[in-house]
């Protein structure tokens, strides 16, 4: 049974994972990041304070941090926010065989876990949950088959980050086989989200990973004390499979134990939809040949699920009004990358009105380059997708046509952020959030024998 070979895998869970401190950075990196830039924090954390229950007792109450104020709160709580905050920007890690952002979730779920449990809790038993949470929210993505999910109309994100969360959550705190059962039973029943977010770039998508992280505590608290959830809750006659797909694959759980999916997994160098970075990657080759007065016309190929979500309607995505709009509409990130030369945090964040600029989405050059922009897909990009998520950009100027294809996006693990664009990427997002960028990437990098109190320390405003 399907279920079976998860929890199986859960128990015997290896966390000696060597990709994981640059995700664990990349994570803190981005929640603190959603925390100072994105629009949406606000309403989020006055909202999850209306509704939270009363302040957790620190001497009785399991508790945990969120981030970057240090404010304690409940796990669930805390989950919520902190999931919520680590996907505001869209800029965390991203599995492409999935179609999903694991870290969001999971690694909110794991933290949140943690701290509840005790200051003492090992920063082992983090890293096990995490790497738990990894394996089974990827491998649900690829079972219940993205494409048809997404046709559906829910969110990979939101719903298998929901087993994701409850994996990583469970191992942290040491349930046993028949409680991660129930636990993934109870999940079931909460496994949602959908993708009308994208008709008038609403904040729901931001939400979506928080939920799932708080839907991870939820059901792992149920199931310790001694709820019992459906059986069969992901391959059952009224399953997730059968019920959020018309083309699930249930074997890919098969090989869950023979997977590492943190190393799997590739961090974004772009803070907007992952479809769109091997576009920005082709025209960042072909914009210095390029003088933006003169192009005529932007052709961007990239496979139909991006087209979907940045191409469609063409003429609302050449007039995004916002900040997720711009996220998810390829001719804006084509116009950004064409004038700026990248799209990058400082030059999106820049663009969207985030660093105490007025957003460019109404200015007239921005304008002129998102009408020369069509975004279609191509057969060969097509035939290699999920495997790869590439592109092929064709740009006219000046009556001169430049191309440049892309089949692997800066970022992923075959053609990974260095050292460096790494540190750049973190040390960015911590600017001015009170969190020293140095510090936190040496005890991320140096968590043997730590315990999660410190991680969070260090993630914590001075």
């Amino acid at each position: 049974m399907v279920t079976d070979r998860i929890v199986d895998h859960c128990l015997s869970i290896d966390a000696d994972r060597p990709d994981l401190p640059a995700h664990l950075l990349d994570w803190f990196a981005v929640a603190v990041g959603g925390a100072t830039h994105a629009d949406s924090t606000p309403a989020i954390l006055e909202g999850i304070r209306k509704i939270a229950g009363p302040t957790p007792d620190p001497e009785s109450d399991a508790s945990a941090t969120l981030l970057p104020s240090g404010e304690r709160l409940t796990p669930a709580d805390a989950a919520l926010a902190n999931g919520a905050l680590a996907h505001s920007l869209d800029f965390d890690d991203t599995h492409l065989a999935s179609s999903l952002h694991p870290g969001a979730p999971v690694i909110a779920a794991a933290l949140a876990a943690a701290e509840g449990e005790g200051e003492e809790t090992p920063a082992d038993r983090f890293r096990a949950g995490v790497a738990a949470g990894y394996d089974v929210a990827c491998t649900v993505g690829e079972a219940v088959g993205p494409d048809a999910h997404y046709d559906r109309g829910f969110h990979v994100t939101a719903t298998c980050g929901t087993f994701g969360a409850v994996a990583a959550a469970g191992v942290v705190r040491g349930l046993d086989a028949d409680e991660l059962r129930n636990a993934f039973g109870i999940a079931g029943s909460q496994a949602a989200g959908s993708l009308q977010f994208l008709a008038n770039g609403a904040w729901n998508k931001r939400l979506h990973p928080g939920l799932a992280a708080r839907r991870g505590i939820e059901a792992t608290d149920l199931a310790a004390a001694g709820f019992v959830g459906a059986a069969e809750p992901l391959d059952g006659e009224h399953g997730f499979f059968a019920g959020y797909s018309d083309e699930p694959n249930p074997g890919a759980v098969d090989r869950i134990g023979e997977r590492d999916a943190v190393a799997e997994t590739g961090r974004k160098p772009y803070p907007c939809c992952r479809y769109l970075h091997a576009a920005i990657d082709a025209l960042r080759e072909i914009g210095p040949e390029v003088d933006p007065d003169a192009v005529e016309a932007v052709e961007v190929a990239i496979p139909s699920a991006g087209v979907r979500l940045t191409g469609e309607p063409i003429d609302a995505k050449r007039r995004p009004d916002g900040f997720v709009d711009c996220q998810f509409s390829a001719p804006f990130a084509a116009a950004l990358t064409l004038t700026e030369g990248t799209a990058d945090a400082e030059a999106f964040l820049r663009a969207v009105g985030r660093l105490d600029e007025p957003p460019r989405w109404d200015d007239p050059e921005i304008r002129r380059l998102m009408d020369a922009t069509s975004v279609g897909t191509d057969p060969k990009i097509e035939a290699r997708f999920p495997e790869e998520w590439g592109a092929r950009v064709t740009v006219t100027a000046g009556g001169e046509t430049r191309e440049s294809s892309v089949s692997v996006p800066l970022g992923e693990p075959e053609k990974g952020m260095s050292a460096g664009e790494t540190a750049a990427k973190a040390a960015g997002l911590l600017a001015g959030s009170g969190v020293d960028a140095d510090r936190l990437t040496a005890v991320v990098e140096s968590l043997d024998g730590r315990s999660v109190a410190e991680l969070v320390d260090a993630a914590t405003a001075e």
